[in-house]
């Protein structure tokens, strides 16, 4: 399938909010699968994860162990581009969503003793274009979007779900 960035971003945007990211993190994350639309398949693996709680260690720079990655790199990330020194993100390896997250948020990312270390990288963010997206990959993209849909019931009416009158014409 053929879609514009646009309609990507927007999709990825829901289904990491269906998952309970924060809309900021959630927006990193849509953002860098638009100029990355490769690593598409590999966030719908991130996005079946459950969440841990990450433990962070300020004693020198920024030490990270347990993350969600589609959670933390972004406060990592800026980190890292603030000039802390060193950004050290434990547990993880080198996937394609990490690639994508630090090409957008102007990172570089190396594996060192079996970690990942994050430093400031001034490359230029590419733009976005129109992608071709996997029909399974896509349909897979929407369940974890539809999480974030109201149920259709008479209560949920009441309180302002729907179009109501207005969409009827």
């Amino acid at each position: 399938m053929n879609m514009s960035s646009n309609e990507l971003q927007m999709a990825v945007l829901k289904a990491c909010r269906g998952v309970g990211l924060p809309v900021a993190q959630a927006q990193d994350v849509a953002a860098a699968i638009v100029i990355s639309p490769w690593a598409l398949k590999q966030l719908l693996f991130h996005l079946a994860q459950p969440t841990t709680p990450a433990l962070f260690k300020f004693s020198v720079g920024v030490d990270l162990l347990n993350a969600y990655i589609l959670r933390d790199f972004s406060s990592c990330a800026d980190a890292a581009r603030l000039g802390v020194s060193p950004v050290v993100l434990r547990g993880l390896s080198l996937c394609d969503v990490i690639k994508a997250m630090a090409l957008y948020r102007g990172v570089s990312v190396k594996v060192q003793a079996g970690d990942l270390l994050l430093t400031a990288d001034e490359q230029p963010v590419p733009a976005p274009s129109r992608c071709d997206v996997d029909p399974v990959d896509w349909q897979n993209l929407g369940k974890y979007a539809a999480l974030t849909y109201v149920s259709e019931t008479d209560a949920s009416r009441l309180v302002g779900a729907g179009a109501g009158l207005t969409d009827n014409d």
